[in-house]
């Protein structure tokens, strides 16, 4: 992080967490409370070692991180993680289909598995299918690897699609309120936005997911390859977040109250980050699909195949 965004972040807390002056001795600076919290999110070393490279005592710096993390979910999340309206809309969309070649697209889903040491109550519930305790990390992210939202805290036992269904955002999508109600006359079928997952999911109007490969034609795997080309974005966003914050990739071993607080600080921070086009570390941590993960509804109903079915035409009809 250079000097002018740092400088740009600190001016934006100022308000929620400078210290007042005392006859005792003087406050801790700003400037050291974020530098104490960027530290240590990027990093995942202990209090100890960060008080010391600080110079400031253990609970110092612990005090600092926490309250810096609480300013930037309250205050900085509603100006960096916000979902796109009116005109960035259409640019969206334009980008979408131009750069990507799918259309009426708004975001692409998937799951992240953030570590955690296993917590006293209902253990069993947080031990993934990889062999370790994990809460899960829905994330939703646009055409600039940012995301528009995200939910976390559900057990790693959970599945993805489980994850969503119960999430506000599928609640907003199901009811039509997450994005305007604008469509677009696609062979003749109007076609609304959507997002894209993986085969984790399950297909609905909003949401489009690959075919089955063992059924798939040479139009089918045209769209797989579509979808999956412009779906990687959510993939390699959690790339680079992971590789900006490698605290969220260390072992968690903050109270499982506290950890939403983490995540969710890391995620304002990307953001803030992607908006100032900064440098990251590249890591490679994609959860690959894997064979037996799959969703598997009892029946799909009939406008959801006509949609998927109306994008399959179009893209086999515009080669990218």
């Amino acid at each position: 992080m250079t000097r002018r965004p740092f400088q740009l972040l600190c001016n934006q807390l100022n308000p929620y967490i400078e210290r007042m002056n005392t006859q005792m001795r003087r406050p801790v600076s700003v400037v050291k409370l974020v530098a104490i919290t960027v530290y240590r999110l990027a990093t995942g070393e202990c209090f100890r070692t960060i008080g010391n490279l600080f110079g400031v005592g253990r609970t110092t710096a612990y005090d600092a991180f926490w309250d810096v993390c609480r300013a930037i979910c309250t205050y900085l999340k509603p100006l960096y993680v916000k979902r796109p309206k009116g005109g960035d809309i259409k640019r969206m969309l334009q980008i979408f289909e131009l750069k990507y070649g799918f259309p009426m697209c708004g975001a692409a889903i998937d799951g992240c598995h953030i570590p955690i040491i296993a917590p006293r109550l209902y253990h069993t519930d947080y031990y993934n299918r990889k062999g370790w305790y994990s809460i899960l990390l829905q994330g939703l992210v646009d055409h600039d690897y940012k995301f528009i939202d995200f939910d976390v805290g559900q057990p790693g036992k959970c599945h993805d699609a489980y994850v969503f269904e119960i999430s506000k955002l599928y609640r907003k999508l199901s009811s039509g309120t997450f994005y305007p109600p604008f469509t677009k006359t696609i062979e003749g079928k109007e076609v609304p936005i959507v997002i894209l997952g993986d085969s984790a999911y399950g297909l609905s109007t909003f949401l489009m997911k690959p075919y089955a490969e063992g059924l798939a034609t040479a139009a089918l795997k045209h769209f797989n390859e579509r979808l999956s080309r412009t779906r990687i974005l959510v993939e390699h966003s959690f790339g680079r977040l992971e590789g900006r914050w490698r605290s969220i990739m260390k072992r968690n071993d903050s109270q499982a109250d506290k950890i939403h607080i983490v995540v969710a600080s890391c995620i304002v921070l990307h953001n803030f980050c992607e908006v100032w086009n900064m440098d990251y570390e590249e890591y490679n941590n994609f959860d690959v699909e894997q064979p037996g993960n799959e969703y598997h509804p009892d029946e799909e109903i009939e406008n959801e195949n006509e949609i998927r079915t109306t994008l399959v035409q179009y893209i086999t009809n515009n080669p990218y």
